[in-house]
C-alpha cells in the first residue's frame, strides 16, 4: 500500500448529515442571522484551525515589535488577507492548561487542567463535539497532549470515544517532541505507529506528513463541512531538530532589548535554530493554504493561526514559557474567511485563547454552549468594531495578570496573600523594562487593575493565592 492509497482509508468521504436546527450565535454586526442561513441550507463553512506549541507573538516577519531575522511570508500573507489580532493572551500559557482552554473555552482553573499531563475531565463540553453534532467531519492531527498520563497515554494513543472530545477521526498522540518521521510519536486513527508503515523517509520532518495528512483530509472531504485541526509540536524544544532547507545563523540574530547582555550569545544560539523551525513550519502552513485555493475551498474555509504558548529566550533573562511576560504570554492570533473578514485589518482588542471556541462557533453560526466562560468577539473584526475588554490568566497558584487597556498588571503570592508584583505600559513600554508597581503616581491604575483581577476571578471560579483544584491524570471509561 503506498502513502496515497494509506492515507485515503484512514480518511474516507463520508456524507454529511444536513444540519438546520441550530441557532445563532451573538455574532454582532459581522457575520448577520446565521440561523437563517443555516435553515436555507446555504452551504456551511469549513474550519481549518492551526494550533503550534510554544510560537510566541513576535515570531513573524510582520507585526508590532517583531522579531528581526525570522521569516514567515506566508502568515504575513495571510494577515494580508484577514486580521491579525495584534493582543491575543494565552489563558494559561502552558500546553496542557491552554490547550484545554482553547477546545473548552474555560479557565482551566475551571476544569482542573492546571498542569501539563492531565487528563480533561469526561463531562466537558468541547468544540469538536458541537461540529459533530452539526455534522460537520471532524480531524484531528498532531499533538494533543490533554488524555493525562496513563494507560495509553505517555507518548501514545488517544483511544476512540469520549477522550477524542468529539474529534470522530484522529491522527495523532498524546505528548512529546520528535521531528523526524524514523521517531515521531504520530499514530494512525487504529492506533499503528506511523513510523512503522514506511510511507516516508526517516529524516522526513513531522509537520511536513502531517500537513500532507490534513491536506488529504479537506481534499477528501472538499463537498461536505469540516473541522480540521492541525496541531503542530515544532518551534517547541528541540530547537535543533529541524531541516537545513531554511537556516539562520547565530551572529545575524536581533535580540530583543530586554535579553541582558551576557545572555546574548545563549539567545542567539537558541533563536537561530527556533527561527529555523519558524519558517520551516511557515512553508508548511503556505501547502495548506496552496490546497485550499487548488480544490476551490479558500473563500469558505475559516483559517485560524494560533499558539499554545511562546518562548522567553532569555528575554529578562527567563527561559521558556509560564510566564506573564510579553514573549511568553503573548500569542500570535490570526483569522481569515474569504471577504467574510476584512483582510489586512489589524485588531487591537484584547482576546484570550479562552474566547477561541464562542468565537469560531459563532463565526460558523453554531451555538455556544452555555459551559463556555470565554467570550464571543467576532464581532471586533466588523465594520462596527466592539468596545475592547480586559482579559485574564495566569498558572496555577504561581501568578494571575490581568490587561486592560495600555496596562498589565501581575501579581504573586507572599505567604498566603496576593501581592502586586508587576505594572506596565505595554503602550509605552512594550518590553516591559521599567516595573511601575506600587509607585504613587500610578497608585490609581494599580487599584483599578486589582478590582478588574477581583471581578474576573468571580467570573471564573478562581481560588487565587490559593492553589487550584487539578484534574485526574486518568479517568476510567
Amino acid at each position: 500500500m503506498n502513502r496515497r492509497e494509506f492515507l485515503k482509508s484512514c480518511f474516507g468521504a463520508s456524507t454529511a448529515v444536513t444540519f438546520f436546527g441550530s441557532s445563532a450565535g451573538a455574532a454582532g454586526l459581522l457575520f448577520g442571522n446565521k440561523t437563517t442561513t443555516l435553515r436555507i441550507g446555504a452551504k456551511r463553512f469549513n474550519v481549518l484551525f492551526v494550533l503550534v506549541d510554544q510560537w510566541r507573538f513576535c515570531a513573524m516577519s510582520h507585526g508590532a515589535h517583531h522579531d528581526r531575522l525570522v521569516q514567515t511570508p506566508n502568515l504575513d500573507k495571510l494577515a494580508k488577507q484577514g486580521a491579525h489580532w495584534s493582543r491575543c493572551y494565552a489563558t494559561h500559557p502552558v500546553c496542557t492548561p491552554n490547550r484545554s482552554t482553547i477546545i473548552t473555552g474555560r479557565w482551566p482553573w475551571q476544569t482542573g487542567m492546571n498542569a501539563n499531563n492531565l487528563m480533561l475531565p469526561p463531562s466537558e463540553r468541547c468544540i469538536a463535539h458541537e461540529f459533530t453534532d452539526a455534522g460537520y467531519n471532524c480531524h484531528y492531527v498532531g499533538k494533543w497532549h490533554m488524555n493525562g498520563d496513563g494507560k495509553f497515554n505517555g507518548a501514545g494513543y488517544v483511544p476512540p470515544g469520549w477522550r477524542r472530545r468529539g474529534f470522530t477521526k484522529f491522527e495523532g498522540f498524546n505528548r512529546g517532541h520528535n521531528y523526524w518521521y524514523s521517531n515521531s510519536f504520530m499514530m494512525t486513527d487504529d492506533g499503528t505507529e506511523m513510523s512503522t508503515l514506511g510511507l516516508y523517509p526517516g529524516n522526513t520532518y513531522e509537520p511536513t506528513f502531517q500537513t500532507d495528512i490534513a491536506i488529504d483530509f479537506m481534499k477528501q472531504n472538499r463537498n461536505n463541512p469540516f473541522f480540521c485541526f492541525v496541531s503542530w509540536g515544532p518551534p517547541h524544544t528541540p530547537y535543533g531538530e529541524h531541516p537545513d532547507t531554511y537556516t539562520y545563523k547565530a551572529s545575524d540574530v536581533v535580540v530583543r532589548p530586554n535579553v541582558p547582555a551576557g545572555l546574548v550569545g545563549t539567545a542567539q544560539g537558541s533563536l537561530k535554530d527556533y527561527f529555523a523551525h519558524c519558517t520551516t513550519m511557515d512553508h508548511e502552513f503556505g501547502r495548506l493554504m496552496k490546497a485550499l485555493e487548488d480544490e476551490g475551498l479558500a473563500d469558505n474555509t475559516l483559517v485560524v493561526f494560533t499558539a499554545d504558548h511562546g518562548d522567553m529566550h532569555r528575554s529578562h533573562g527567563l527561559t521558556y514559557k509560564g510566564k506573564p511576560e510579553e514573549e511568553s504570554w503573548h500569542i500570535p492570533l490570526i483569522m481569515r474567511l474569504g471577504d467574510r473578514i476584512k483582510g489586512g485589518q489589524i485588531v487591537s482588542n484584547l482576546i484570550s485563547s479562552a474566547d477561541l471556541m464562542p468565537t469560531i462557533l459563532s463565526i460558523c453560526g453554531l451555538d455556544v454552549p452555555k459551559t463556555c466562560t470565554g467570550k464571543d468577539k467576532s464581532a471586533a473584526m466588523g465594520p462596527q468594531g466592539m468596545p475592547d475588554e480586559s482579559i485574564y490568566g495566569g498558572v496555577s497558584d504561581n501568578w494571575r495578570a490581568v490587561v486592560k487597556g495600555d496596562y498589565k498588571l501581575v501579581t504573586g503570592v507572599a505567604g498566603s496573600l496576593e501581592v502586586p508584583t508587576k505594572l506596565y505600559n505595554l503602550a509605552d513600554d512594550p518590553y516591559e523594562l521599567e516595573n511601575l508597581v506600587n509607585l504613587p503616581e500610578h497608585a490609581a491604575i494599580q487599584t483599578d487593575l486589582l478590582a478588574e483581577m477581583g471581578i474576573w476571578k468571580t467570573r471564573t471560579s478562581d481560588s487565587f493565592p490559593q492553589k487550584p483544584w487539578y484534574a485526574e491524570k486518568w479517568y476510567e471509561g
